[in-house]
């Protein structure tokens, strides 16, 4: 069963995931592409990281510029996370394709469709969410009050393009694809991520499922009167399959961990600081012009792209959580004594709270997303007052 192919698909046609089968010249030639893609994002922050160090005009034109600096470096780590673990992330789903995860029967393969349901929903939404958004962002740059010859993004270039405007319509198309391609890696790998958390989900559903369906067999067990060794070889092997599959699945979540962990900390510590710069500049904008509607897009954008990390390692924090829960609320009292110390052990060894942490630092929670929400309310409230 496939799985995250929208996530992939978008990867693919940005450059930044060669499909396994495409191997040869075809291979070369995307990988040409992926080195375009990546040179193209370096460009774009050697030449606004000039212009910032250099040329800066004020406090107001520094934060305002450094904000889509900062979202293309970060563009530029997800792209380096996607690229070099390459490997790691097709070893992953390989295993979410194969066994212990597969599915085993009818109700496990109506768990994993209705998470895949819900994965496409979501990326989906968060892709024309971001579509329609860097579409209003563009325009925005486009029409936006400046002076003849200003770039949409100021940036100092080892040329004069302000005064041909053959030159300076490809400089500003550049930077301006730049920002769509900076959107659509976003989209992918803001999709990727929390599609494997949901399917990390997913598995902790079957493995509630499994439970029950061990549980009901040591059940027929027990009704048979079997000979009590040959029970307790059947219980230990009912129960071993258990505890493997949950290993199993916190190897899972290890892997990710050592993946995307270091890019989301990232991510989350940028995007803090996008906006809080954001806030300002919008602070110091006219209200419901081009340059004002702009920001205030690109500032939902940086809370939407927040909000579904949050959520979907709350949502694997809480199903870690009703494990032990599930475990209780089963005909346990029915089993032996040997079966039931099985269950105790089962339940000690899920009671711990699995969090996902981003670099032992930020704790992708809601309530995470809570205090991001504080802050930039009150730094905007701040700088509204003082102007």
């Amino acid at each position: 069963m496939a799985i995250l192919k929208e996530s992939f698909f978008v990867l693919t046609c940005i450059g930044l995931w060669r499909p396994v089968e495409w191997q040869g010249i075809k291979g070369t030639f995307y990988n040409c592409y992926t080195l375009l893609v990546i040179l193209n994002s370096i460009t774009f922050v050697i030449s606004e990281s000039m212009e910032l160090i250099f040329f800066n005009h004020g406090i107001f034109d520094f934060f305002n510029n450094s904000s889509m600096l900062i979202t293309i470096i970060g563009m530029c780590g997800k792209t380096i996370t996607v690229v070099s673990n390459r490997g790691t992330i097709i070893k992953m789903i390989e295993r979410f394709n194969g066994n212990p995860f597969s599915p085993r029967d009818y109700q496990e393969e109506i768990i994993h469709k209705n998470f895949n349901r819900m994965i496409r929903f979501n990326t989906l939404v968060y892709t024309v969410f971001f579509e329609v958004s860097v579409t209003v962002f563009t325009v925005g740059k486009i029409f936006e009050d400046r002076p003849p010859g200003v770039l949409p993004c100021r940036a100092w270039l080892p040329y004069d393009y302000s005064n041909n405007i053959i030159i300076y319509w490809v400089t500003a198309s550049q930077q301006l694809l730049t920002i769509f391609m900076s959107a659509n890696v976003d989209i992918a790998y803001d999709t990727l991520f929390p599609g494997m958390m949901m399917q990390v989900c997913a598995q902790l559903n079957v493995l509630k499922h499994r439970f029950r369906l061990t549980l009901d067999a040591l059940e027929n067990v027990s009704d048979d009167k079997m000979d009590p060794v040959m029970a307790k070889t059947v219980e230990k092997k009912f129960f071993s399959e258990c505890v493997e599959y949950h290993v199993e699945i916190l190897r899972m979540v290890d892997t990710m961990s050592h993946v995307f962990g270091p890019m989301i900390f990232i991510q989350y510590s940028f995007s803090s600081i996008i906006l809080c710069s954001s806030v300002y500049a919008l602070s110091q904008m006219v209200p419901f012009s081009p340059e004002f509607i702009a920001c205030s897009v690109y500032i939902l954008c940086m809370f939407f792209q927040i909000f579904v990390i949050c959520m979907s390692g709350n949502r694997v924090t809480l199903e870690f959580a009703e494990l032990s829960t599930a475990m209780y609320n089963t005909n346990w009292f029915a089993l032996s004594n040997n079966a039931q110390k099985h269950i105790v052990m089962m339940m000690m060894s899920s009671i711990k709270p699995i969090v996902f942490a981003s670099g032992h630092v930020v704790t992708l929670s809601l309530e995470s997303f809570k205090r991001l929400l504080k802050l930039s309310y009150t730094i905007y409230n701040v700088f509204q007052q003082s102007s």
